[in-house]
């Protein structure tokens, strides 16, 4: 996620602030040019081989849910290695065989359920599931873990904050990393920050969860403008785990949108598209052409990524992004304003509205884009690319005072919003 909190620092101080840190480059290929010299991925090998043994165990037992569930776990694992989606599907698939032919339903089957529905972002689907998983009441409290989470994703920060009071441990990791999901889509960054941190002290003697809370932190800092920070968090990380492929697209965002190196974003981000098979890479590869002004090379990249993301097998997962490709690259803001309403009726969240709002917007409805932008957007969400939305939509309603506070906010978070985006705020600034 994406969030700032900026209302009560001044623009100058920001602006000062931004100007000398963009003044040295921070990414030093030197620092992890081991890691992109790998041409194994050992953790995906050991998944493999992993399952390739409870494969084995379930051929020889056909009808063990034990060896089922052990499977449906380890596909699900690896989805998270290649980003095959027929993985989690397959993962799906166990799983529901086992409840149904089960006589006894566990909460544990409905968490993992739930787990593969939030990664392909069925949000109303994992719901139901924590649901059934509460009603069933093995494992109280990892279900409401989850239920925080989905309730986030769906907008009901209410739903989650009712859900967090129901835990006296105000201390342990998992309440402490939610907390800090909370404070983060609040706007309150500092305090997401800090709830981390404690939250990472914690996991030092964990691998998996500290690689997770480490590399979240990362994140943290650099949408808190702490950059430097952020890249050491991320190097740290690949420390750890030298195939942990986030930290290093978190590097290549560092090198394209601070350093503005876009020869070593490019060629981390191809190493990392040739190992897995999500077709988010093309995206930024698509950035960073357009901020090379290689407008035949960034159709290119938009078209592959549009090509695989609107196939059947992968849902609503990339809705998000294909709308403002129909808007902001094909001109078909009409398409925008169709995949905002499908967003909007699985997850009512203010970035689902600003999707509605900006199709309203490059269609030329100006009224109605307002209209929604005041009612759902305005003051609800924090996000950069939202902020940024708002300003465009109020000055093309002629309100220009509000357009500017916007465009301010936005501007804010040029680290995060890119080189493209960033300009066209300072031009509008400027104007």
């Amino acid at each position: 996620m994406r969030t700032i909190l900026f209302f009560l620092i001044s623009l100058s101080t920001i602006t000062c602030i931004r100007c000398s840190s963009l003044t040295e480059k921070i990414v030093h290929p030197a620092d992890y040019e081991i890691y992109l010299g790998r041409k194994y991925d050992e953790a995906l090998k050991e998944c493999n081989v992993e399952m390739d043994f409870w494969k084995h165990k379930l051929s020889e037992v056909p009808e063990s849910e034990t060896y089922r569930i052990k499977l449906a776990g380890m596909l699900a694992s690896r989805f998270t290695l290649n980003g095959r989606i027929e993985d989690i599907q397959a993962s799906d698939s166990l799983y529901q065989l086992i409840v149904s032919n089960t006589k006894q339903d566990y909460a544990s089957l409905h968490r993992a359920l739930a787990a593969n529905c939030i990664t392909q972002h069925q949000f109303r689907e994992a719901r139901a599931h924590i649901q059934k998983a509460l009603e069933i009441g093995e494992g109280k409290a990892a279900s409401l873990y989850m239920l925080v989470d989905v309730n986030i994703e769906l907008g009901d920060l209410a739903g989650a904050k009712n859900a967090m009071k129901q835990f006296s441990n105000k201390k342990f990791f998992p309440y402490l990393i939610r907390k800090a999901k909370i404070k983060d889509h609040e706007g309150n960054l500092d305090s997401a920050i800090v709830l981390m941190e404690r939250a990472l002290d914690q996991v030092k003697e964990n691998p998996s969860l500290f690689l997770w809370a480490q590399s979240n932190l990362a994140d943290m800092y650099g949408h808190a403008g702490r950059v430097k920070e952020s890249y050491d968090s991320y190097l740290s990380v690949l420390k750890q785990n030298p195939d942990y492929d986030y930290a290093l697209k978190g590097i290549a965002w560092i090198a394209f949108s601070h350093d503005q190196n876009f020869q070593e974003a490019k060629r981390i981000a191809h190493h990392i598209e040739q190992k897995r098979a999500t077709p988010d890479m093309h995206l930024f590869l698509a950035e960073i052409a357009g901020a090379e002004n290689n407008r035949i090379e960034k159709l290119k990249q938009l078209e592959l990524f549009a090509n695989v993301a609107v196939a059947p097998k992968y849902g609503d997962m990339y809705n998000k992004y294909l709308a403002l490709l129909e808007a902001e690259e094909f001109s078909n803001p009409s398409k925008t304003i169709e995949i905002a309403r499908i967003e909007i009726r699985n997850r009512p969240t203010p970035q689902s509205f600003d999707l509605l709002a900006w199709g309203y917007f490059n269609n030329g409805n100006m009224a109605d884009a307002l209209a929604v932008a005041q009612k759902y957007i305005e003051n609800k969400t924090y996000e950069p690319d939202a902020l940024y939305h708002l300003g465009m939509i109020y000055q093309a309603n002629g309100m220009e005072k509000e357009a500017i506070r916007y465009f301010k906010l936005a501007a804010a978070s040029s680290f995060e919003l890119g080189p493209a985006i960033s300009k066209k705020i300072k031009e509008r600034l400027n104007s």
